[in-house]
């Protein structure tokens, strides 16, 4: 059976950055300073953030994109304040263990397959579908808690769309803006921004380290750390 959900945000891929408290304070600056509204507060605690809106209705957030909609929904707020590198938010969490995932090409061509499930099963390093239509259900899939865990996207090849063509990174930024880079991108992605686009995010964690994001037609396909 072909399982590809589709769901979008089901699946926290910030959390291996926003592990640690300090780095979950510096969301919750970057995610008030985003809101821009006043009586908006946002505080960190053990289990992720608690967002306070204006008129008193709070909710809790365990991920990035529970926390970016609360944002939306309590701040009622469309567009987040622009970012502003002379106030940066602090840094993210390095994590301890290495990415064991594996990377995979998403190719449209003859003799691919209709499934995306059936398209990333394996070990093989391409996943070759029959349309660009099944090629939008893997990167849906991708980005899915059944495959994220696992798989993420290197590249696509034989799509002509928008969210297949070649995507360069954004000019990385200082390490103490990665929380604001990042709650911004998520901001983007839920606001429907890059649906039936693509956009990618690359900076420091720390010396060595860094961040690697992409998203393609509304959907984060890659979300890893870099080493070296």
């Amino acid at each position: 059976m072909c399982g590809a959900c589709g769901e979008r945000g089901a699946f926290d891929w910030a959390r291996p950055w926003t592990s640690g408290v300090t780095a979950r304070r510096a969301v919750a600056v970057a995610a008030a300073r985003a809101g821009r509204r006043p009586g908006l507060r946002v505080v960190a605690n053990s289990g992720g953030w608690l967002v306070n809106g204006p008129t008193g209705a709070a909710a809790a957030c365990d991920g990035l994109g529970a926390l970016v909609a609360a944002l939306r929904r309590l701040g009622a707020v469309d567009e987040p304040e622009p970012l502003d590198p002379a106030r940066p938010s602090g840094p993210l969490s390095v994590p301890g263990a290495a990415d064991g995932r594996t990377g995979v090409v998403l190719r449209v061509g003859p003799g691919g397959s209709g499934c995306p499930d059936a398209a990333l099963d394996g070990a093989a390093d391409v996943a070759l579908v029959d349309s660009e239509a099944t090629a939008r259900a893997v990167l849906a899939a991708l980005a899915s808690p059944r495959w994220s865990p696992r798989r993420f996207l290197e590249r696509v090849e034989g799509v002509a769309a928008a969210w297949g063509r070649p995507v360069a990174g954004t000019p990385p930024e200082p390490a103490e803006l990665a929380a604001d880079v990042l709650l911004r991108l998520e901001w983007a992605r839920q606001s429907g921004r890059l649906d039936g686009a693509a956009r990618a995010v690359r900076g420091p964690l720390a010396p060595g380290v860094e961040y690697d994001v992409e998203v393609r037609d509304g959907h984060v396909v890659r979300a890893r750390t870099v080493r070296g």
